[in-house]
């Protein structure tokens, strides 16, 4: 009981100090209206008409004034499975980490870096909102202002196949993709000869000589729309070959049907002007029982890809970097590689392991790693 009232008196004290120390004083309404905050949590309404482009559809979203860092393993994420779409997920992902960024390979790499996610929300859009009889909720979504890390996916036992990838199985969403620093290996030119099938030189009765250099793709940027997709499709991208195979330019590069399987690292994040790595805005995973356009909570506009019926993912800007895309490309200079390089010829990549292997998440032996 002695100690309670010690407790009780010593607490009085340091009370009373703290108000006599900044008594508290009135305001007008004058000295209120010169008075700024910020709140921790703040609600928006968006109503039908004027620039939403929904039919009658209105959004409310309650915000979070902070910055969220998250390191986080999930093992299996299945979302949108069966249902009016019929059988298969629209995501179907194995084995995610969210890690901030760095480039090191060491085991556990991952495990002291943070993704973050800056004024994380989550918002309703509801159909009919002004009419309480017949208003419903006709999707959400969990969303950020912006976003930087990276989403390290699957597992990648060998670089040179891709019968051991594993991630992602399908998914549904907008996914803005730069390509930066990707390279072909293996590039040959056959001069006084032709190609034969794409995968040799054969000379005929003229002497032959194979020149053989590399290619480097120029920075190329694409939106990827998927819709429970299993692939995707690199197209027009152009790539500069080495001084050994005359300086060729390829000007109709593309890359089809890649298995996302072979994706292993996601960094979400934009460049500034110097190149700099900046967190990407309006990043966003939501559900909706019909296609919606939700605005862009950075600038108030709306987005121009409508998210689909079911569970869809969308981030405006992430990058592949890196990528070492080894495989055999035969090109004949006599024939079709410099015109078709000159006036846009197709020159058609086969799928291939893109060389990523997800940071390590591991903390000890806690699995997957």
């Amino acid at each position: 009981m002695l100690k309670l009232k010690l407790l009780f008196a010593f607490m009085g004290v340091v009370i009373t100090n703290a108000v006599c120390a900044d008594t508290l004083k009135s305001l007008d309404d004058q000295q209120l209206s010169q008075v700024t905050g910020q709140a921790l949590l703040n609600l928006n309404y968006v109503a039908p008409g004027g620039s939403n482009p929904n039919a009658n559809i209105g959004f409310y979203r309650l915000g979070l004034e902070a910055v969220l860092e998250l390191n986080a393993n999930i093992k299996k994420l299945q979302l949108g499975c069966g249902g009016v779409k019929g059988t298969g997920c629209d995501i179907d992902i194995d084995n995610i980490a969210l890690t901030g960024i760095t480039t090191s390979t060491a085991q556990g790499a991952g495990v002291g870096t943070d993704f973050k996610l800056t004024n994380p929300f989550i918002e309703f859009a509801i159909q009919n909102p002004d009419t309480a009889a017949t208003r419903t909720v006709t999707g959400f979504r969990l969303g950020a202002l912006s976003a930087l890390g990276i989403m390290n996916i699957g597992s990648n036992g060998d670089l040179n196949t891709l019968a051991d990838d594993t991630g992602i199985n399908s998914l549904s969403g907008d996914i803005g993709v730069r390509v930066t620093n990707a390279n072909l290996t293996n590039v040959h030119a056959c001069t006084l000869g032709v190609s034969s099938s794409g995968n040799s030189c054969i000379g005929g009765n003229l002497p032959l000589i194979q020149l053989n250099g590399t290619a480097n793709v120029a920075d190329y940027s694409t939106t990827l729309i998927n819709n429970r997709s299993s692939t995707f499709s690199l197209t027009k991208m152009t790539a500069q070959a080495s001084a050994s195979l005359l300086g060729l330019k390829l000007t109709n590069v593309n890359m089809n049907d890649i298995p996302y399987s072979t994706v292993h690292q996601l960094l979400v994040a934009d460049t500034d002007s110097n190149g700099n790595l900046i967190a990407t805005s309006n990043a966003y995973i939501s559900s909706q029982s019909k296609n919606i356009y939700w605005q862009n909570v950075s600038d108030k506009t709306w987005s121009s890809n409508a998210a689909q019926q079911g569970w869809w993912i969308s981030i405006p800007q992430t990058q592949f970097n890196n990528l070492n895309i080894t495989q055999d490309v035969f090109l004949s200079a006599f024939g079709q590689a410099i015109p078709g390089a000159i006036f846009g010829t197709p020159v058609n990549l086969a799928p291939v392991d893109l060389g990523q292997m997800p940071i390590s998440n591991c903390y000890g032996n806690l699995k997957f790693c």
